[in-house]
């Protein structure tokens, strides 16, 4: 029996798909179509599941704060200098911004002339230039503190501050603790945080050289931006990382968004593989139907091999290599195309595209196993054929 070469059976299993191209554009779609649905459908629920978790996170659902809490003398123990370095230390801990605290009694007014305890319920603070990056916050105009302003009697306004004090642009000067400051920016909306919505900011800098009394301990909060999923697993210890000597640290969530997180991750992720297992199903249907209907198609062609002296093995070695091919070229067209599919609509949706790796790399050799596993069994059953039967199909 002659065997034929690995170079020779790939020259075979070609001779099909380049002799009727027609054909086998067709096949290929069939298969392409059932990749791109794949690819497509995973990935606009793993991109719609990144926007949710990620619009839940600019709320606050992986901030944690952490305060001074109070001993059993209900006096508050304060939160060392030391605290924000050591928080910042902590496994999957991305960000720490702290809140300084300036004396009681300061207030944010308008200008000068309006009374002592009409302050809106405004109040004033003390932070340094990383706090709004560690917050996620953002800024509606003007700049933040950087380190030439920081030591400066300037402010930065929260988006509900501004607004209860009639201040829509940066330039113009408000009344804090009988000084007036400039005010160089007014941020967005911080979400949860709501105290950041209401407050006065000062540079830390500045506060610290003429506002807060010598020796005072100033941290009124730290701000900790934890790793999306990772808000349980912090919160059991920073606690005592913030202060190793004392257990009266107070650490709370913004929201209970936290917990809503992990559950619409976990929700999500469930409905992300359900789909991507109907869409498997249904890719796997049309590429099988694509391949058996490529070869019963051609039995009298295998008829004419074996007549010419082609062994069984040959020739459904010649079909299944024709079935890596179509699958092969379908599979990667298909998950190009999903892909293009994910990004088309993100961009409409202004989402972030997320087209998993698995899924991308995946679909194609799906594409293969199904594809041979489809053309084996009729290649098979066509090369057992006698020649004589076989060739009544032609």
């Amino acid at each position: 029996m002659i065997r034929l070469s690995p170079a020779d059976q790939l020259r075979t299993a070609l001779i099909g798909p380049r002799s009727r191209p027609l054909r086998t554009a067709l096949s290929a779609l069939g298969i392409a179509v059932g990749i791109a649905a794949l690819t497509a459908i995973t990935g606009i629920a793993a991109s719609n599941q990144a926007q949710l978790l990620a619009d839940l996170d600019a709320l606050g659902a992986n901030m944690l704060v952490v305060q001074p809490g109070q001993g059993p003398d209900q006096v508050v123990v304060p939160l060392p200098d030391t605290a924000a370095a050591m928080i910042g230390r902590v496994e999957d801990v991305q960000r720490v911004g702290v809140l300084e605290s300036v004396p009681d009694g300061i207030g944010v007014y308008r200008n000068d002339l309006i009374p002592a305890g009409q302050g809106n319920g405004l109040s004033a603070y003390a932070a340094g230039p990383a706090f709004l990056a560690a917050i996620g916050g953002s800024l509606a105009s003007g700049s933040w503190f950087d380190e030439s302003t920081r030591g400066l009697p300037v402010t930065v306004l929260g988006s509900s501050a501004a607004a209860r004090l009639g201040i829509t642009q940066p330039g113009v000067r408000v009344w804090i603790g009988a000084q007036w400051y400039t005010v160089i920016g007014i941020l967005n909306s911080a979400g949860l945080a709501k105290e950041v919505d209401t407050a006065a900011f000062l540079g830390d800098d500045w506060s610290r050289d003429n506002v807060s009394e010598a020796g005072a301990d100033t941290i009124a909060a730290i701000f900790v931006r934890v790793a999306p999923g990772k808000v349980a697993d912090v919160h059991k210890v920073v606690a005592q990382a913030a202060n190793p000597v004392s257990p009266y640290v107070q650490v709370s969530d913004l929201s209970d968004f936290a917990g809503a997180r992990d559950k619409a991750d976990s929700s999500l992720s469930s409905l992300a593989v359900g789909l991507a297992a109907i869409a498997l199903l249904v890719g796997g249907i049309g590429i099988a139907n694509t391949m058996v209907v490529a070869v019963l198609e051609r039995r009298g062609e295998i008829g004419l091999r074996r007549a010419l002296g082609a062994r069984p093995g040959q020739v459904a070695s010649q079909f299944v290599g024709e079935a890596i091919v179509l699958a092969g070229i379908g599979g990667l067209v298909g998950a190009l195309a999903g892909a293009i599919a994910v990004f088309v609509y993100a961009a409409l949706g202004a989402q972030v595209a997320v087209v998993p790796i698995e899924v991308l790399v995946g679909g194609p050799l799906v594409a293969l196993a199904v594809g041979v596993v489809a053309g084996l069994y009729p290649a098979l059953s066509a090369a057992r054929l006698s020649p004589t039967i076989a060739l009544r199909t032609v």
